[in-house]
């Protein structure tokens, strides 16, 4: 979103804009053989208890491939390249999934059009 103006402090906390941007990036991976419901289940549970220790949040996860955006758990919070670190080796380390893919970072709000 182009700040085309300028906007008070309550203005950009409310756009997700300036200090209060958050960024975020995607998770994309492979099953190497199609999972049952129970391991699929698993294995997303098992990303988001990991990804949550490190304060992030988890969104998608239930389709065909496994998938979906972190960001943040804590409104506000900061998302760093060191998080995508982690993210890519606890996914690279999976053996039940391949071609993993960590998205660069970018906008939450607004960079995803």
């Amino acid at each position: 979103m182009a700040a085309s103006r300028r906007y008070n402090k309550r203005q950009l906390k409310k756009k997700h804009l300036g200090e209060f941007q958050e960024l975020g990036f995607l998770v994309e991976a492979n099953w190497v053989s199609t999972p049952n419901l129970a391991e699929h289940n698993a294995l997303v549970h098992e990303f988001i208890e990991a990804i949550e220790a490190n304060g992030l949040a988890f969104g998608g996860g239930y389709n065909d491939d496994f998938g979906g955006i972190v960001v943040s758990g804590k409104a506000y919070g900061k998302v760093e390249e060191s998080h995508r670190a982690m993210v890519r080796d606890w996914l690279n380390k999976q053996s039940k999934l391949k071609d993993v893919n960590v998205g660069e970072l970018r906008d939450a709000w607004y960079g995803w059009g």
